[in-house]
């Protein structure tokens, strides 16, 4: 059972930034990158498992396959993804590195979301998120 589902990705944002979100929405940070690894250290999955421990995962089957080529998206296993995203009873924040959700992968995981009828909601700004 899942109870709720926000969105974010962490071009412009600032590390600093994100602990307290996650905390602020009780949340798991759910890694969608299909290679959890940044050019900036503070983005890879190593510093974000020391970061948030328990409060990070990564689901690689919903990572975007074709990640290095600007504009394709092809999710590795999506039904598999959110499959598991659905086996998890907690508020979940996807987590990727698109600022805008319109050209990510991201879009295609909230579009089959919303299908099965689950509400997600997207946060741009880390310091003040609009989730009502």
């Amino acid at each position: 059972m899942i109870n709720r589902i926000y969105a974010t990705g962490y071009r412009g944002k600032d590390i600093n930034d994100l602990k307290p979100l996650v905390e602020s929405l009780n949340a798991i940070l759910v890694d969608i990158r299909f290679v959890p690894y940044g050019q900036v250290m503070v983005w890879r999955q190593i510093y974000l498992k020391a970061l948030l421990g328990k409060k990070y995962l990564h689901i690689p089957n919903l990572g975007n396959r074709e990640f290095k080529e600007a504009g394709k998206i092809s999710v590795q296993n999506l039904n598999l993804g959110i499959e598991t995203l659905l086996s998890l009873n907690a508020n979940l924040l996807l987590f990727c590195t698109c600022a805008e959700q319109e050209n990510c992968h991201r879009r295609v995981i909230a579009e089959e979301l919303q299908k099965r009828g689950i509400e997600i909601t997207e946060i741009a700004d880390w310091k003040s998120p609009a989730i009502f």
